[in-house]
């Protein structure tokens, strides 16, 4: 395991990791004491999401009681990092779904990753660059992709795209917080796989968190592919989260 950076307080970590919670427009919540209950459009791979856990919680019935609420068959339990959820729902034989490390670095001064020099990142400007990058996260993430009239009316302000060749190679996600860069959904085109795109996204998202005057940047990374790639990049870990998969009965 990567060492903690000495120049990031763990726990200012750790709380903008808990405070990472996205509810889009057009999500469904369900609040409840201990827990939230979010159900994200059906296109989402993880489309109804248990998170925001009261110390000691470990009603599992309760969360899948709101799953069948809204209308959803399976829940997954996200942000778990032991206790006794985690215990109920292994006991329940709930599916482990994803392993995320928590992954921080200051960003002063940026770390040197030497990106590609043929590889161009910035907004996707036009439908045909959204539709692109929708596929290429529908490969690597799952789901399944949004129609035109969904890509052209949604917010990418949020999002860029990396280029070679004057064709999109790769998107990632990028929400600043008064405090840090949150750094998301980075994924590149499997033909372009260990050519540098990932760090060129890396790195435009990390100097637009620096320029914005933010303290440190922020991933959850998936422990087989993300993961040791921020590592070597000078991300240090602190610690992991997993989810659980249930189905809700309903």
């Amino acid at each position: 395991m990567t060492p903690l950076d000495p120049e990031l307080d763990p726990a200012l970590v750790h709380r903008e990791a808990t405070q990472w919670i996205w509810v889009p427009e057009d999500a469904r919540v369900l609040e409840r004491p201990g827990f939230l209950l979010v159900a994200y459009p059906e296109h989402f791979a993880t489309p109804t999401v248990a998170t925001r856990w009261a110390p000691g919680f470990d009603d599992v019935d309760a969360v899948l009681a709101g799953a069948r609420l809204l209308r959803r068959p399976h829940v997954d339990f996200s942000e778990i990092s032991g206790g006794p959820l985690e215990e109920a729902l292994v006991a329940r034989g709930a599916e482990l779904t994803e392993t995320l490390t928590v992954l921080a670095t200051p960003l002063d001064p940026l770390p040197a990753l030497d990106p590609p020099i043929d590889v161009e990142v910035g907004p996707a400007v036009s439908l045909a660059e959204r539709r692109a990058a929708e596929a290429i996260s529908v490969a690597a993430f799952g789901g399944t992709a949004r129609d035109d009239e969904t890509l052209a009316s949604d917010d990418w302000s949020g999002h860029v795209v990396a280029r070679r060749d004057g064709a999109v190679v790769g998107v990632a996600g990028l929400t600043l917080t008064s405090v840090s860069a949150r750094l998301w959904g980075a994924a590149v085109a499997p033909e372009a796989r260990h050519t540098g795109v990932y760090r060129a996204l890396l790195g435009h998202r990390l100097r637009t968190g620096a320029e914005a005057g933010r303290a440190l940047a922020l991933v959850k990374g998936r422990v087989e592919t993300s993961a040791p790639v921020l590592a070597r990049a000078g991300f240090a870990s602190y610690g992991e989260v997993r989810a659980y998969r249930l189905a809700s009965g309903g």
